[in-house]
């Protein structure tokens, strides 16, 4: 699967951001789905020689309910809270644990122009999300609310990010709908993602 992802992401750390945003959802969008919650786990995986960062990418093998697939984005910097990347994701069959899952990478060997055959672990974000589809005219989007654990160097911080992600339809309607959820939920936007303060604290606290 191949596609530009394009997100807008808050700040959520403070005790009340969650409860302001869910508060402004029910007062901008009518039609909002029932919230489905989920429990992932992202293992974040680059090589000895550091090959992916050089390349400003992030690939991670994901375990989300039964199945496991591996995504690498491009690592863009956030831009008043907008990310735009390129993301790619193939999907795992048959593999139950993350052992598997790089066997599984190493006997591919290449994907997408990416050499597989030495990615190791670097991190973890162990992450309880709850999510709402959104339907506004001929825009779908999904908004996020991410309760995460980012396990680096043998450390654990937790983290706490809003994401909306345009799903399908009108970009210029989607951007509308964050600047609405910004203005009403009196939130600020994020300038640093989860993923990014992990990368920032695998350097700072070193890899082990």
């Amino acid at each position: 699967m191949k596609h530009t992802e394009i997100e807008f992401k808050w700040e959520a750390n403070s005790p009340r951001a969650f409860t302001n945003m869910r508060e402004a959802l029910s007062t901008t969008c009518e039609k909002i789905s029932l919230a489905k919650k989920w429990k992932i786990v992202d293992t974040y995986l680059e090589t000895p020689s550091q090959t992916l960062t050089k390349q400003q990418i992030a690939f991670r093998v994901r375990h989300v309910n039964q199945s496991w697939e591996a995504t690498f984005k491009t690592r863009t910097e956030i831009k008043n809270g907008k990310a735009v990347r390129r993301e790619e994701t193939l999907a795992l069959p048959d593999v139950k644990n993350i052992s598997q899952a790089l066997r599984f990478l190493q006997h591919k060997k290449t994907w997408k122009g990416l050499q597989l055959t030495e990615l190791r672990p670097i991190f973890t974000l162990k992450n309880r999300r709850e999510t709402y589809d959104i339907i506004l005219r001929n825009m779908r989007a999904e908004l996020a609310f991410d309760t995460c654990e980012l396990n680096v160097c043998g450390r654990r911080v937790h983290f706490k990010e809003i994401e909306l992600e345009h799903k399908k339809g009108s970009a210029i309607i989607f951007e509308k709908l964050a600047a609405q959820l910004t203005q009403t939920s009196k939130l600020k936007r994020a300038e640093i993602s989860k993923v990014k303060t992990a990368f920032l604290l695998l350097k700072l606290w070193g890899e082990k």
